[in-house]
């Protein structure tokens, strides 16, 4: 063995390396659907809104375009209220303030 520590030899010729693109930033719609989540939230501060978003993130983010679309998605399902589970022992009907005329009866 000489005392070449080359991984991969003398065979390999030399190419150049070629950047890893960058992912592109996340859609002008997933960025207002997030803002609209932090705002129903009532996180009004940048402080609130961006430690909500790296707390989903795990990493610190810049601004709400640094996030990858995976990102992006999951901090909007994080921050979006989950709708009401209805439980079906109860119905509207029951719930209701006050006696119809059919209660009357």
């Amino acid at each position: 063995m000489s005392g070449d520590l080359s991984l991969f030899g003398e065979d390999q010729p030399d190419e150049p390396v070629q950047p890893v693109p960058a992912e592109p930033s996340i859609a002008d719609w997933l960025v207002d659907a997030i803002r609209e989540a932090l705002a129903a939230r009532g996180l009004v501060t940048m402080a609130e809104r961006q430690e909500a978003i790296e707390s989903v993130a795990g990493r610190p983010v810049e601004s709400l375009r640094s996030l990858t679309r995976a990102e992006a998605l999951r901090v909007l399902t994080h921050l979006t209220p989950e709708p009401a589970a209805q439980t079906g022992s109860t119905s509207a009907w029951d719930g209701r303030d006050e006696d119809t005329w059919i209660d009357r009866l």
